[in-house]
């Protein structure tokens, strides 16, 4: 393990870089360069900040040790050729799609020569949210060296070869294989760099033994690899190739007594590669091996365009989002649908919270395509901020007509696992004025089933404060009655699908029965959801709700036109 390596991984774990000063930071970071020849960097990637090392400075042409609004800095500093690939890895790992950037490319210095470097950082959350990338840029010289590693050519060389290849002779290439191992972060972390780098080697030489030596093999950074298979031997499709490397894998493991294992996913890349650049095999390669970890990991997946064309409109989406979050919540509206008491007779007690998005480039909209981009990209911490205030304000607002009036809204997973959740709550009721009884916090049952003792311990605390939980769409996640007794929900929401199902089938009709029988015993009030019909509202009565939720008493509609037409119109319900 070399000092560069020893150095940057020094910092990856620094955790207290999350209540530094920029100042405090900077010291640090000259202390660490003080160990390594490379260059020692932080980049803010939500603020736009970048730290390096004074010795970078005096290098290459930035200024400072300190940069503010970093993005067109380095843009003067990147050759204009990698530009679009660095920014597109750094976006990724700026929106959470990815906790390391481990590229090669070209910077430009200060008289203008190019200098051939290597990046590498790991994301960690620091402060309010930030993801810092934090990590080192070495040196490699004018062109790409041999990875020290492996002994394999290393992604600069693959780009510049395959430059000249699709200039040259585009269809001579039969395929492109990136391989990556898929829990090679656990392996450092538990084992050392050491280890991860046996890992490294052990994997470099089951591809070479397996695809022979008219194939090309070139170490990328971090824990992939490519194949380029130029046609000449043929010898082996891809999925033969990559099995045979599984295989090799196994007999590694085996022969050292599965004292380390780890398997490796694959994105394949095939067809004609006339007209392509080197950049677009990029993306579809590194595409295709993130389809097959995102499937379940120790599999193959060949590129496909109409998925990778889904994927880029979800980033066009996800940017749209982010756009008009920044903007103020722009496009962003509150919707609310009744929730009707059954105690002696329908009276109108509540209403829950919903979501609604509108974009010139998206007409429409369902919550249900955009809201898990939000939460995805983490988004969905301050729209879900947005939604519980203007909520909370509204409610507030519409006691005045209905006293004992509450407002359900939705929490997200990621609200309650990246977010002061407890902070923002208290604060929000606090300004308004809200009594904290009159606030319902909608979990969902298939996202919150697995809930750690955290989460737990946090929902104890909101109810100590008598904020109070609603379980919604229960019956279409994990169903548990020990769980509705541990969390302790004033109210369990069941879903239209179950409700459905009881409607058409008696069997299930009594099914429903028995649960609510039991969430009553257990002390919860039930919310029958989804009832459009009134012989569905007759028919389900028999099985004695507490509370309606559906078309048949409204749906959701704008603060302005639930006001009017269910708190000022006479006998609304």
């Amino acid at each position: 393990m070399n000092s560069t390596d020893s150095a940057g991984d020094k910092l990856h774990d620094m955790k207290v870089l999350q209540g530094m000063t920029l100042e405090q930071i900077r010291t640090v970071i000259e202390i660490m360069q003080q160990s390594s020849d490379a260059y020692m960097f932080i980049l803010d990637l939500s603020a736009d900040i970048y730290i390096l090392s004074e010795k970078a400075t005096k290098r290459f042409p930035f200024r400072t040790m300190v940069i503010e609004n970093c993005t067109e800095t380095i843009r003067k500093v990147i050759h204009p050729s990698d530009y679009e690939m660095v920014a597109s890895d750094l976006e990724k790992c700026r929106l959470g799609e990815k906790d390391t950037h481990a590229l090669e490319y070209r910077w430009m210095d200060r008289m203008n020569r190019v200098v051939w470097i290597s990046c590498r950082g790991t994301v960690v959350t620091g402060a309010e949210g930030h993801r810092l990338l934090i990590g080192t840029v070495s040196e490699l010289g004018r062109k790409a060296k041999a990875d020290n590693v492996t002994g394999l050519r290393r992604e600069a060389a693959l780009r510049l070869d395959m430059g000249n290849l699709l200039q040259e002779n585009p269809g001579s290439v039969h395929y492109m294989m990136r391989i990556g191992i898929d829990n090679f972060k656990e392996i450092n972390e538990k084992e050392g760099i050491e280890a991860g780098d046996e890992v490294l080697r052990e994997l470099a030489e089951c591809i070479l033994k397996t695809v022979g030596e008219n194939v090309r093999v070139y170490r990328l950074m971090a824990d992939e690899f490519m194949v380029v298979d130029e046609g000449q031997a043929m010898e082996l499709e891809p999925r033969a190739v990559y099995r045979q490397v599984q295989q090799a894998i196994a007999v590694t493991a085996k022969r050292k007594e599965y004292s380390r294992f780890y398997t490796v996913s694959a994105g394949v890349l095939e067809g004609d590669f006339t007209g392509k650049t080197v950049e677009e095999i990029m993306r579809y390669t590194e595409f295709a091996l993130n389809e097959a970890k995102r499937g379940g990991r120790n599999q193959m997946r060949p590129f496909v365009q109409a998925d990778y064309e889904v994927y880029l409109r979800k980033l066009d989406i996800r940017k749209a989002l982010r756009q008009d979050i920044n903007h103020d919540f722009r496009g962003f509206e509150v919707y609310y649908q009744p929730i009707v008491s059954t105690a002696g007779g329908y009276k109108l007690i509540g209403a829950e919270a919903l979501l609604r998005w509108k974009n010139d480039g998206y007409d429409n909209m369902s919550p249900a395509v955009f809201v898990p981009i939000l939460e995805e990209s983490g988004l969905i911490i301050p729209v879900g901020r947005f939604v519980l205030w203007e909520a909370a304000r509204a409610c507030k607002k519409w006691q005045q007509y209905i006293p004992e009036f509450h407002i359900n809204v939705n929490l997200s997973y990621m609200q309650l696992h990246k977010s002061d959740l407890m902070r923002d709550v208290e604060k929000c009721v606090q300004e308004v004025g809200l009594d904290p009884e009159s606030l319902v916090l909608e979990l969902t049952e298939s996202g919150y089933i697995e809930t750690n003792e955290r989460i737990k311990e946090l929902f104890r605390d909101l109810k100590a404060r008598n904020i109070d939980l609603a379980l919604d769409d229960f019956g279409t996640g994990y169903s548990n009655m020990r769980y509705l007794k541990e969390i302790d929900f004033r109210t369990v929401k069941i879903d239209r699908s179950f409700v459905a199902q009881a409607l058409q089938s008696e069997y299930d009709f009594n099914i429903i029965s028995h649960i609510i029988d039991m969430v009553h015993s257990l002390g919860s009030a039930v919310c029958m959801e989804g009832i459009e019909e009134k012989e569905e509202l007759a028919r389900m009565m028999a099985t004695k709700p507490d509370m309606i939720q559906g078309y048949y008493f409204g749906k959701p509609a704008p603060a302005k036109q639930f006001e009017e037409d269910f708190l000022l119109a006479k006998d609304s319900l």
